[in-house]
């Protein structure tokens, strides 16, 4: 019997029986290989950590279906008028964690031969961060400054690296998270407060402090920080979706530095990248080698370890960056 993971209800995970019916025309069956945890965002939903009127609270709401955005499977039905895939392919999807899903082939990419399948299921959170350096046009930065070493600031750090931005700067809490940014390409790391007057990214651009900065935390907290330590007329990019946005503060920085603030989301598909177009360039970069996952994948559980998996997620996040629930022997 095919198998999901919901959150009946605040803070309970369960690992539930489902019937995801046949694909109509369009559609496809995928049996479901590895799903990958977003650890922020679902933590955050799992835990009810956002206030009222919130788009998180117009969107979620318990028996919370829509556990997890991605996920690897091959495609064991097809649709009436599904001709760009066949039965045995192997796709990405963003889909929520479960043994089986049916969706739409419009919503699903290929995976190129010789890309590790664990590798893949990062691709949703990479698109999440590719967000970011299309706001902030990595490409044509010398230095860019991330803070927050999380799962979406290691996809942010290599996209960074993957656009030979000369000087990565992260910064984090974390050593631990810092030693897998360092591997992703940065190389200016600082663990600690992003205000500590001895953060070496200070001296970035020139000693006039870091002219673009990303804030991957999802902490209200750190946006005044941010605004502290952006250089004049720097450019501030939100890329963490924090469910208290009331908490965000803006600081006399904001008009004496004359700072612009972009919000960046998963969601804001423009000047044609789609998530296949940005899905496309990032099996690219892994393919070449561009874009460097080893040791990412930190965790790894079998679905009916579901609460023991999101209990990790929420206490040791230090040490957790990759969460994977391989269902293999699932459903």
């Amino acid at each position: 019997m095919p198998k999901r993971i919901v959150f009946p209800s605040k803070g309970q995970v369960e690992l539930q029986d489902f019937d995801p019916g046949r694909p109509q025309p369009g559609q496809l069956r995928v049996r479901t290989r590895f799903s990958l945890m977003s650890i922020g965002t679902e933590t955050t939903i799992l835990h009810e950590k956002y206030s009222p009127g919130t788009h998180f609270d117009r969107i979620f709401a318990f028996p919370q279906l829509k556990t997890g955005v991605q996920a690897l499977g091959v495609v064991e039905e097809l649709g009436a008028d599904v001709d760009e895939f066949a039965v045995g392919d192997t796709i990405f999807m963003r889909m929520a964690h479960g043994s089986h899903q049916v969706l739409p082939a419009a919503l699903c990419s290929a995976v190129p031969n010789g890309i590790d399948p664990k590798h893949a299921c990062w691709c949703g959170l990479a698109k999440t961060a590719f967000r970011a350096a299309w706001a902030a046009d990595f490409a044509s930065q010398n230095h860019v400054l991330i803070v927050g070493a999380g799962p979406v600031g290691q996809m942010a750090t290599r996209w960074a690296s993957a656009e030979h931005v000369a000087q990565i700067g992260v910064a984090d809490l974390s050593d631990n998270r810092l030693r897998h940014a360092e591997n992703g390409g940065a190389n200016l790391t600082y663990a600690g407060n992003i205000t500590d007057e001895a953060a070496p990214f200070r001296s970035m651009n020139i000693g006039n402090g870091p002219a673009i900065v990303v804030d991957t935390t999802g902490n209200p907290a750190v946006f005044q920080h941010v605004l502290n330590v952006a250089g004049k007329f720097g450019k501030l990019i939100l890329l963490g979706d924090t469910g208290y946005p009331e908490r965000q503060c803006l600081t006399s920085d904001m008009m004496t530095k004359g700072l612009t603030v972009q919000a960046t989301h998963d969601s804001h598909d423009r000047d044609g990248w789609t998530q296949r177009k940005i899905d496309e360039r990032f099996f690219d970069h892994v393919g070449a080698g561009r874009f460097n996952l080893n040791g990412l994948i930190t965790h790894e559980f079998a679905p009916a370890d579901c609460r023991e998996a999101y209990a990790l997620a929420e206490r040791h996040r230090e040490t957790a960056l990759g969460i994977l629930f391989d269902w293999s022997e699932t459903g």
